[in-house]
């Protein structure tokens, strides 16, 4: 349960700091869709979409997902946010590295974070991969 917790503290984290425009706007950026479901695969899990805070949005959060529905049943929690660009992404995840607990891990790559956390099975090193991968 506190690994949920952690996650959660994230979600805040992240929802909280997300701050204006990156430098390199003319960065193709990962779809929500390509990375929602690349992290499913790799998780083993399915990934709801989650509400974003219209002071969030217009800072530059497009969208969230997670499994916070299925997470004991999962036995890991996973949250994939979907950032303006890559410089939105880096910035935030500046921010937050420091917030996320070990061993649950922040993953960032262009306009993708995801916050991984395993209460059983750790898919951590699959999930990585996975969004390094996009």
């Amino acid at each position: 349960m506190r690994t949920v917790t952690a996650v959660l503290a994230a979600i805040a984290a992240v929802t909280l700091t997300a701050c204006g425009s990156g430098d390199d706007p003319g960065t193709p950026a990962i779809t929500a869709q390509a990375a929602k479901a690349s992290v499913e695969r790799s998780a083993r899990l399915e990934l709801a979409p989650q509400a974003v805070p219209a002071e969030a949005h217009e800072q530059g959060l497009d969208s969230a997902f997670s499994n916070a529905a299925t997470v004991a049943e999962d036995r890991q929690a996973v949250v994939v946010f979907l950032l303006e660009d890559a410089g939105v992404a880096d910035k935030v995840g500046d921010l937050v590295r420091d917030s996320v607990p070990e061993p649950s891990r922040l993953i960032v790559k262009d306009n993708v974070m995801v916050v991984y956390a395993a209460a059983g099975k750790d898919r951590a090193a699959q999930v990585e991969q996975a969004v390094k991968a996009l």
